[in-house]
């Protein structure tokens, strides 16, 4: 599959993914009254697992690894970067933009934005770089 077609696959799970982590820290925050940084760290770690399976399957299925508890431990790597990346963003937004921890939804849409270039390019590279890309 070539790199466009990837990253358009990549995206489209990344959506899912979003909806996953936007939908569970929603959840957690307004309905079991979690801080914001412990729901979302809940929810991320749900939408990783959830985007891994996914861009296993169908992004980078030329190029998985036999061994998916290799490959998922590649892949969380990468994305506990991106996490990290996005996290910050997220917690800079909002305590920034103190109005924006009333709709965290706006913060984790940014966050999630920016942090989706650079988990694409690193999973591409690291993550799913067994076999054929």
């Amino acid at each position: 599959m070539r790199m466009f077609e990837q990253a358009g696959h990549f995206v489209a799970i990344g959506g899912i993914g979003f909806m996953v982590d936007g939908g569970i820290l929603t959840l957690l925050h307004s309905v079991f009254d979690l801080s914001l940084l412990h729901a979302r760290l809940i929810s991320f770690s749900i939408a990783v697992t959830i985007t891994w399976y996914l861009n296993r399957q169908h992004t980078f299925s030329n190029s998985r690894d036999a061994r998916a508890i290799s490959e998922w431990g590649r892949y969380a790597a990468v994305n506990t970067v991106g996490a990290l990346l996005n996290l910050g963003i997220f917690l800079w937004l909002i305590f920034r933009f103190e109005v924006l921890a009333n709709w965290p939804i706006v913060p984790l849409a940014i966050a999630a934005s920016i942090a989706l270039v650079f988990n694409f390019l690193m999973s591409r590279s690291i993550a799913f770089q067994h076999g054929e890309s």
